[in-house]
């Protein structure tokens, strides 16, 4: 009789679970553990612990544990399976009911709240007992005291690391008591060369999305090694991407309040900006995995410009974005590379469903350029062309004074069909105008 072997698998949880021999972590110790254990299966209340599916999936096969009687179930079944979970469970039939605060008056029940310590995962040595820190997380806290101190905790680099920051300004602070309004939405905004017009569409929809949402956008520079979002938008600071990268190295899962205080750059305008590294410095893709993570969970929209240079921080970019609008022009060269580029994604298993045209600088007159829009969708094999952009006029004079065309002037045909764009891409896109204290007082009409 020929024996099979058979691999133990573990199984790490945040929450205790009913009749399963499960290891309980906390969760920001949780990517430690399973990246030391191969083949490991892990259970995530959803969306509690959403921030930690795209860390996680390439590790493990990850169940998600979510809440049947919400509202919101279908759409979070959706989202999680489109974050890579291996499957959507109902928690009640699957979390202890040591972890659940129940009320006589009540028979729904709700999960314990998690305590998210931001600490360095090396830890200095302790006299605590390995069991005494596992309680911690699957035993309901006994003090509210003790656990109002904890949850205040906050991470602190070792001093040789310690972040770069900017000012604290009030607008900021203002903002912090803003809850994000749910989209969620991750845009990357690429091209096979440059001088394509990238940047400026990337700071275009951030700002649409923006004047749209009323929310938190941000817009994210991943140019290596030569940004140009800083210097569109006059921004002087020594934030950029590297600031991050000491709370990347202790695996903290950092707060709101330091994220939009000391690890992006708020614009007057009312936009968020992280700035790309400096020459001379570089960042791995791990480190962009971490920061898109923590951007998603803040902010309602994440722009992302990024070229080709680095193909390998642009393949993570693309695997989390909602979609990507590959910008190309009338040049069949540009053409020619962007056929090679989609062939690349598709052995890399990126889902090219995901990925749009963008055609810039269409001609507003016929020229002797033989390179229609009837030629571009052949020679892109049908791929899903969302938008044609026209040429602009004067648009480099509004860049050269940190604007831009959308925000100055609306009805300029380049706005008008990069509106039309977005409206395609956000459901229910709509600009929100703003009005006067006395047209909203006697409900004037806008102007």
């Amino acid at each position: 009789m020929i024996m099979l072997a058979t691999q133990t698998q573990r199984v790490f949880s945040t929450v205790p679970l009913k009749n399963k021999d499960v290891t309980v972590v906390s969760p920001d110790q949780l990517l430690s553990h399973v990246q030391e254990t191969p083949n490991a299966i892990v259970y995530l209340l959803w969306p509690e612990d959403k921030v930690l599916l795209p860390l996680l999936r390439d590790h493990a096969k990850v169940y998600v544990l979510g809440n049947f009687k919400s509202e919101q179930y279908v759409e979070e079944m959706k989202d999680a399976m489109r974050n890579g979970a291996h499957d959507f469970l109902d928690r009640t039939d699957h979390v202890s009911t040591a972890s659940y605060d129940t009320n006589d008056s009540e028979t729904e029940t709700k999960p314990v709240e998690h305590v998210i310590r931001l600490v360095p995962r090396t830890r200095p040595s302790s006299s605590v007992p390995r069991s005494k820190e596992q309680s911690k997380f699957s035993e309901p806290m006994e003090h509210e005291e003790q656990q109002r101190k904890e949850e205040k905790q906050e991470f602190h680099p070792p001093i040789d690391q310690q972040p770069e920051t900017v000012s604290v300004n009030f607008s900021r602070l203002d903002e912090l008591h803003i809850r994000p309004i749910g989209g969620r939405q991750m845009f990357v905004v690429t091209s096979t060369k440059g001088g394509i017009g990238k940047t400026t569409i990337a700071m275009n929809v951030a700002r649409l999305l923006h004047d749209h949402a009323n929310g938190r956008v941000i817009l994210v520079d991943l140019m290596h090694p030569h940004g140009n979002v800083t210097t569109r938008m006059r921004i002087k600071s020594e934030v950029n991407v590297k600031t991050w990268e000491p709370y990347f190295e202790n695996n903290a899962l950092v707060t709101d309040q330091v994220i939009l205080t000391k690890l992006v750059v708020k614009h007057p305008n009312g936009l968020y900006v992280l700035p790309g590294v400096n020459v001379g410095q570089s960042c791995s893709p791990e480190l962009v995995g971490y920061i898109l993570t923590h951007l998603t969970r803040t902010f309602d929209y994440v722009v992302i410009d990024i070229g080709p240079e680095r193909q390998d921080l642009l393949s993570v970019a693309m695997s989390m974005a909602n979609r990507t609008l590959l910008v190309v022009d009338y040049d069949l060269a540009t053409i020619k590379d962007s056929q090679e580029y989609l062939d690349l994604w598709s052995r890399r298993q990126l889902f090219l469903e995901k990925i749009s045209v963008l055609v810039n600088f269409e001609p507003t007159k016929k020229d002797r350029n033989t390179l229609t829009r009837e030629k571009c969708k052949a020679y892109l094999n049908g791929l899903s062309i969302i938008g044609f952009l026209p040429e602009a006029a004067g648009m480099r004079a509004i860049h050269n004074e940190g604007k831009v065309l959308v925000q100055e002037d609306k009805s300029h045909p380049f706005s008008v069909a990069l509106i039309g764009v977005m409206e395609s891409l956000v459901s229910g896109f709509t600009l929100k105008e703003k009005r006067g204290f006395f047209a909203r007082l006697f409900g004037g009409k806008k102007s």
